[in-house]
């Protein structure tokens, strides 16, 4: 651990054609923000290797942006477009058990809410994003001790 957001993304991705319940682009961005900020939270250690940025909509990791851009708003349905290896789908035996406990943590925190909830709830007063965000400049990084002191308190306030 860390892994590649694409690892993680794909793993979100498999998971919700598995359950029937796929998501948008938007949400997996989320999900993958959720997942990276609950393991940082709980372990001290980061789920991606790559940072995190804050873009008009929140959260947004570039390289799963540039893998799933092709699908637009529509919900991911299959790998076909994706650039990435993971392009016949995901197994995920190449996850630690950790990691898998990020993203089944995440996955029943979060799978029953829009991508629109999502972004709201990363765009509140407080969040890393708010913190970093301009609207001129959408490379700015998020600070992980940003987002794991966020989390820590969102997730685990009596710690």
């Amino acid at each position: 651990m860390p892994y590649s957001a694409i690892t993680i993304a794909a793993a979100f991705v498999q998971k919700g054609i598995d359950e029937g319940n796929p998501m948008t682009q938007m949400k997996l961005q989320k999900l993958v923000y959720f997942a990276h900020g609950y393991n940082l939270a709980k372990r001290n250690e980061p789920l991606i290797n790559e940072e995190v940025q804050a873009w008009k909509f929140g959260p947004v990791i570039p390289a799963i942006y540039n893998d799933y851009k092709r699908y637009g708003r529509e919900p991911i349905s299959s790998f076909d477009q994706v650039e990435s290896v993971y392009c016949f789908g995901f197994n995920d035996s190449v996850l630690d058990k950790d990691a898998i406990e990020a993203l089944d943590y995440t996955w029943k925190a979060t799978a029953h809410l829009s991508a629109s909830d999502l972004s709201a709830w990363t765009h509140k007063h407080g969040s890393p994003w708010a913190e970093v965000y301009n609207p001129k400049d959408m490379s700015i990084p998020i600070k992980k001790e940003s987002i794991r002191q966020y989390f820590r308190n969102f997730l685990f306030p009596n710690e």
